[in-house]
């Protein structure tokens, strides 16, 4: 199952969520939206970082990912890409 979810930042930016599930881990996951990171290559590697994770972990593992030494983000921070994690997973619930 794919979900996706579009969120507005607080105070920010919106942001472009998607995530497929199989079998209750992260297959593959898509961050984008109106900000930026640098460098590019470190973010690539923090959202790659989630696959293969269950989901349930992925908010957690979001804010760990994208917190790393050397990526810098702009527009975004690694608690609120937590929280539209967490938006995009109660998704799944909604009928």
């Amino acid at each position: 199952m794919t979900l996706r979810l579009d969120w507005k930042v607080p105070g920010g930016k919106l942001l472009r969520l998607s995530a497929r599930i199989e079998a209750g881990l992260v297959a593959e996951t898509r961050v984008a939206g109106d900000f930026f990171a640098h460098p590019e290559e470190a973010f690539e590697a923090a959202e790659a970082s989630l696959l293969g994770i269950p989901a349930r972990d992925l908010p957690a593992r979001a804010r760990t990912a994208f917190a790393a030494p050397g990526l810098k983000l702009f527009g975004l921070d690694p608690e609120a890409l937590g929280l539209a994690f967490e938006a995009l997973l109660a998704t799944e619930k909604q009928p």
